[in-house]
């Protein structure tokens, strides 16, 4: 079994990645919004990959990443991040990085770096190779009415309450939210949100 830490300064993100992580063969260990939390957790409890997001509120993810390689040197880590650059790519690996995502790259392609670390096939590309790989515009558009009920299930509200606010049925807030499933290839309300945020097609709000 693959133990996975995930660490996310987003709540709805990490529900969303242990939701989407978990399946035959690998489970989330833990879900933290911290840096402190994660190399704690990392020194006492057995983990074989760390999802690592770069922004984290008490430490810069590099540092993060170095931090975690030189108490378990054998723990894989996975960049997932809003930044896609050649510079944040470079800067990544030589923190110690074993693989780097972009969160608008979606879960297809964290699947397929989580299953490159357990195996150990590596795929070898330069930053430059790996932004023009990942960096390909995203196609998928929501409609004004998708994002405005993406948007309130974002911040917490019942498929009654978004029916409510938008003089909507509950039947056309779930047809939505299925519609979106679709999409996103998602399997839940809380996966759909989180890969939205992924995909910046809604921002969560600052902390």
């Amino acid at each position: 079994m693959t133990e996975i830490l995930v660490v996310d300064d987003h709540e709805i993100v990490r529900e969303g990645l242990s939701a989407s992580l978990s399946g035959p063969g690998t489970r989330v260990a833990a879900a933290l919004g911290r840096g402190d939390e994660a190399i704690a957790f990392v020194t006492e409890q057995r983990v074989d990959v760390v999802v690592v997001d770069l922004r984290l509120p008490d430490m810069p993810g590099h540092e993060l990443i170095r931090r975690l390689k030189q108490c378990r040197p054998h723990v894989r880590v996975i960049v997932l991040s809003t930044y896609l650059s050649e510079e944040s790519v470079r800067q990544a690996r030589e923190a110690g990085a074993d693989e780097y995502v972009a969160k608008s790259a979606g879960m297809a392609e964290l699947r397929a770096g989580l299953e490159r670390v357990v195996t150990g096939t590596r795929l070898v590309e330069s930053p430059a190779d790996l932004v023009r790989r990942q960096g390909r515009p995203d196609t998928l558009r929501l409609t004004p009415q998708q994002e405005k009920v993406l948007v309130l299930a974002a911040s917490g509200a019942t498929d009654r309450e978004i029916a409510t606010t938008l003089f909507l049925s509950e039947s056309t807030v779930r047809f939505h939210l299925q519609r979106l499933k679709v999409l996103l290839g998602a399997r839940s309300k809380t996966q759909v949100i989180a890969e939205a945020f992924r995909r910046d097609l809604i921002r969560p709000e600052p902390l």
